[in-house]
């Protein structure tokens, strides 16, 4: 089986406590964790199999037949809610041949592969599968779906593809405090629109670029950095094992309007991927997904406040979308210049950077574990 021990071996790597010293001192993760094929092979065992990570929206199993289907790293997933009540994930995958269960979001009593028939309960167990009357000792109650593990994060659906994963909470619970206020309110923001991306770099590059806002003032300037204060004395950030936390106010709104008295801009970052924010106008809640080593897809579900002044709603999805394709351009170019193979490290400013720097520190101790 691969360990960290090989891919140190393979590139020549410091160890993995010279690598903690050099986090420690402000350094990046060695630039080879950002392209080579054997990292991206540790990630999806050691992460991407064994974290919590955002499936849907809860209005999308909201009743018993309810399915939708999401992926956590390279592991399909459909989540069904039950006749009991119960919400259920399976690796979204027939015991059969391997096709996949479901394509798309449905509402069906049975769940029925479209390859050969072998048709399931919402509960996992194989009902029917056709001509196996005329197998020996072939027995349905014995084939099941694989299992993986589902929470709620209050109106967010999570998933584990390790069924024996320790609850979500023990992940979120440094952040409850704040994202409890969060969610409440965003329950009652209403669906706008899904943004995607696909990026031609590592997932890391994005969700790194996504836990910091020291870009913000040069990259954004007519985005981002436009809307909302992002200096050090009024943007705040808070790192923990697992999460990342950002607040920020408000400077600017279409047609002069005074922001005085808004709460601002608030985000949450659950490793590996999975991020929601919400401001006085829009919210959102999205995740980053590997594709390969160099290259990654993000999604982001936006919504808007009930009431809120269309024109600034409008301006505020518009901003979004023009501050994620920045930062699209942004990662894709970082890509480049982490596979030139010329520069061993970054160097981080670690009062700004300091999310960077947590991020790091979890992906080296999962990765070595």
């Amino acid at each position: 089986m691969l360990q960290m021990a090989d891919v140190r071996k393979r590139y020549a790597l410091p160890t993995e406590k010279e690598i903690l010293a050099g986090l420690d001192e402000g350094a990046t993760l060695p630039a080879e964790f950002y392209y080579a094929p054997e990292v991206y092979a540790l990630e999806q065992e050691k992460i991407f199999a064994k974290s919590w990570q955002y499936a849907c929206h809860e209005s999308a199993v909201a009743k018993p037949g309810d399915y939708a289907v999401t992926k956590a790293g390279s592991t399909p997933i459909i989540v069904t809610h039950g006749k009991d009540g119960e919400l259920r994930g399976f690796v979204n995958v027939c015991r059969h041949r391997l096709h996949s269960i479901a394509e798309e979001n449905g509402s069906k009593p049975l769940l029925q592969c479209p390859y050969h028939g072998w048709t399931y309960g919402l509960d996992g167990k194989l009902k029917t599968a056709p001509r196996s009357q005329r197998e020996a000792n072939f027995d349905c109650a014995t084939i099941s779906l694989e299992p993986v593990a589902v929470e709620r994060w209050d109106q967010w659906v999570f998933v584990n593809p390790d069924p024996a994963a320790p609850p979500l909470a023990t992940v979120t619970a440094d952040m409850r405090g704040f994202t409890d206020d969060i969610n409440a309110e965003l329950r009652e923001y209403e669906f706008q629109v899904r943004y995607e991306y696909d990026m031609t770099c590592n997932w890391k590059v994005w969700a790194e670029n996504a836990v910091e806002c020291y870009h913000c003032p040069t990259l954004h300037q007519s985005s981002f950095g436009k809307t909302y204060h992002t200096n050090p004395d009024d943007y705040a950030v808070r790192s923990g094992d697992n999460t990342i936390w950002h607040d920020g106010p408000i400077k600017w709104l279409p047609g002069n309007v005074d922001p005085a008295g808004l709460r601002g801009f608030r985000f949450a970052f659950t490793f590996p991927s999975s991020f929601f924010a919400l401001d006085d106008y829009v919210g959102f809640i999205g995740s980053v997904q590997p594709v390969g080593p160099e290259k990654c897809w993000a999604f982001v579900d936006m919504y808007a406040k009930p009431g809120a002044d269309p024109v600034v709603v409008k301006e505020w999805l518009e901003m979004w979308d023009q501050t994620l394709i920045e930062d699209k351009r942004a990662t894709d170019i970082q890509q480049i210049g982490y596979r030139s193979g010329r520069i061993p490290t970054g160097r981080l400013m670690l009062d700004s950077e300091s999310p960077l720097q947590a991020f790091m520190k979890t992906t080296l101790s999962a990765l070595s574990l």
